[in-house]
């Protein structure tokens, strides 16, 4: 059955243990977590357990939710495969697992997909690998009974890739599931756990438009300056609203044996030498950063260990800063506000005062005109920046002119009575109001006005201020347009998209940033100055069309273990589904061998769609479903 509600019902839901009033349609269960008709509902990315391993217990691991991956998969070292069965105790790993394959059907059949514990196929096979604590770098030993071969199809080579699949019991936002999970090497990715339809078949839907939507209603209000600790050394914390790490002050790094030794400078001068596990090496503007977790004290309100890397920012005020991923984990974010963490207040406390709620990227209409806008922990009354502007003096009150695009990109010439003048060093900043629409509600607002400066370009763009409201903004960064009124909905893992006016079935992919669909004759070319594609859609339902883009981006897609990196053009094309229209970017690719061939991913499906990894065609008008 279908369910709707607002992207605020979902934000709310998320603080209350169930979904707000907006939405009375929702089922609700008494679980201390969002969940629909007793199913989880996940962001993109969410914390994941190993309950079961003493060691690991309470490690929280980063998972990323993945609906169009048909097995859940994670990061494995030492990975060896043996059988106890004299048949194959001469055979181990890869090989042990491609003659199993081979002596049932071969990798291009699916019998593998059952499980093989059974007197007709009594492999005895058992699988010992280590996992490693991510915070004292040990390794844990684990072994566990085979429970079928994961047969991977390269999209880059015949040969198929051929990985143990274990179960294990994994746990997200307290729900435990007996999961299938096949072991690989995931160190190449941020997330080391790829939570696919094993765990999610049953028990859970996706929102690809959030991260860590579960952590929501544990969130704690952090200002935009707080105090702390790492390791018992005072520092400074600021904050990054688009930077996806946290970095950590550090001078006189050596890297040894997998483990880092630095020196950690604090705001008082005082020095202490510490020593952590490396986890990776991270590579920004073509340096190598390590990076390490530390324990992060931040008074009463928050004690925690975070991932951050380390660079020397002693000319810098502070020593930490804390970037996307903590504060998505872990906070919601007063602009206006300083030292919150001492005095421990929760998100949903803090919305009892009615702030202002909005993500670091935001969309909204000011009077008639579309404007991209963004949150400030600096600018105190909002601020539109503009090409220019001038004030004219008039009888009565002067007035202030400048220009903004309508929808035709065309541009307008507005015209207003300026309230009041406010000085801002050597700037004099004039102030009006106008008619703001966010949310599909009209509220009239007081505004700034400034020039863009040199390096902005000369796209107007509007600066939501700490005093936007007399409540405040409150800054919720695990998701993108807060502001938008668009409503969520429930579909399926497949379902009946409109593509430039063709309908066919789509797959409804979480884990794929892009969009992408079946491409074939593809050539580029240059027209006008501009790059420029032409390339044929087909699908098995013998619907063919030819289009002509312009190429708007080139996408590098990472392989998998085993596979070549494969470089795609990006174009615009219009996708319908649902309630949601979009131009959107889709990357073209050889889907010829796929019986669906287009995949919606994030780019697309963070407006709104909650997806079902188990259930196709919710929204109805099932066709072409062989």
């Amino acid at each position: 059955m279908k369910r709707t509600a607002t992207k605020l019902a979902l934000i709310l839901a998320a603080m209350t243990c169930g979904w707000a009033q907006a939405a009375p349609d929702l089922s609700t269960t008494q679980s201390p977590v969002l969940s629909i008709e007793d199913k989880l509902v996940l962001g993109r990315l969410e914390s994941v357990y190993y309950q079961d391993i003493d060691a690991l217990q309470g490690i929280p691991f980063v998972g990323k939710i993945d609906t169009g991956a048909d097995t859940t998969s994670m990061h494995a070292e030492d990975v060896k495969v043996t059988s106890s069965n004299p048949k194959y105790q001469s055979l181990s790993n890869e090989q042990l697992l491609k003659t199993i394959v081979d002596e049932y059907g071969g990798s291009a059949s699916d019998w593998w997909l059952e499980e093989f514990d059974n007197e007709e196929r009594n492999f005895q096979g058992k699988v010992s690998f280590t996992l490693r604590h991510p915070y004292t770098g040990e390794k844990v030993a684990m072994e566990r009974p085979l429970t079928r071969t994961s047969v991977i199809r390269s999209r880059t080579s015949s040969t198929p890739i051929y990985r143990p699949v274990v179960t294990l019991p994994l746990t997200i936002a307290g729900k435990t599931v007996e999961t299938e999970v096949n072991l690989t090497d995931r160190s190449g990715f941020s997330a080391p756990i790829l939570i696919g339809k094993t765990f999610l078949a049953n028990h859970a839907w996706v929102m690809a438009g959030y991260d860590y939507l579960q952590e929501q209603r544990d969130a704690q209000v952090i200002g935009r300056r707080e105090a702390g600790d790492v390791d018992g050394v005072p520092v400074d914390v600021s904050l990054s609203l688009k930077s996806n790490y946290s970095i950590l002050s550090a001078q006189n790094i050596e890297i040894k044996d997998n483990r880092v030794s630095f020196d950690l400078v604090g705001k008082d001068e005082s020095k202490k030498r510490l020593t952590y596990p490396l986890v990776k090496q991270l590579s920004i503007g073509g340096n190598e950063y390590p990076v390490i977790y530390v324990p992060f004290n931040g008074g009463k309100g928050f004690q925690q260990t975070i991932q951050v890397y380390l660079k020397d920012r002693s000319k810098y005020s502070t020593q930490l800063r804390l970037g996307l991923d903590t504060l998505s984990k872990n906070f919601v974010v007063d602009t206006g506000a300083k030292g919150k963490l001492d005095r421990k207040q929760s998100f949903a406390a803090r919305m009892k005062d009615k702030p202002l709620l909005v993500s670091p990227v935001e969309n909204l209409i000011l009077d008639g005109h579309k404007l991209d806008a963004t949150p400030s922990f600096s600018v105190s009354t909002p601020l539109l920046k503009v090409a220019s502007f001038e004030m004219i003096e008039a009888k009565g009150r002067d007035k202030v002119e400048y220009y903004l695009s309508n929808d035709q990109g065309n541009l307008e010439k507005v015209r207003k009575t300026i309230l009041r003048k406010i000085k801002v060093g050597d700037t004099v900043r004039p102030v009006v109001d106008g008619e703001f629409i966010v949310g599909g509600e009209e509220f009239t607002v007081e505004f700034a006005l400034e020039a863009l400066d040199s390096d902005e370009g000369e796209t107007p763009y509007f600066i939501i201020g700490k005093k936007a409201t007399k409540a405040g903004v409150l800054v919720n960064t695990r998701s993108e347009n807060l502001l938008d009124a668009y409503p969520i909905f429930t579909a399926g893992h497949i379902e009946n998209a409109t593509v430039e006016g063709l309908q066919f079935p789509v797959k409804l992919d979480t884990g794929a940033d892009v969009s992408s669909m079946n491409a074939v004759n593809i050539k580029q070319f240059e027209k006008d100055g501009k790059k420029m594609v032409t390339f044929t859609y087909a699908n098995d339902m013998g619907m063919k069309q030819e289009f002509t883009r312009e190429v708007v981006d080139v996408m590098r897609i990472k392989a998998k273990a085993g596979e070549k990196a494969n470089v795609r053009p990006v174009v615009e094309m219009r996708v319908k589904l649902g309630q949601v229209e979009k131009n959107i970017r889709v990357n073209l690719q050889d889907r010829s061998r796929f019986h669906y061939s287009m995949i919606l991913g994030k780019n697309f499906l963070k407006y709104g769609v909650l997806v079902s990894s188990d259930e196709n065609f919710l929204l109805g008008n099932e066709i072409g479903s062989h």
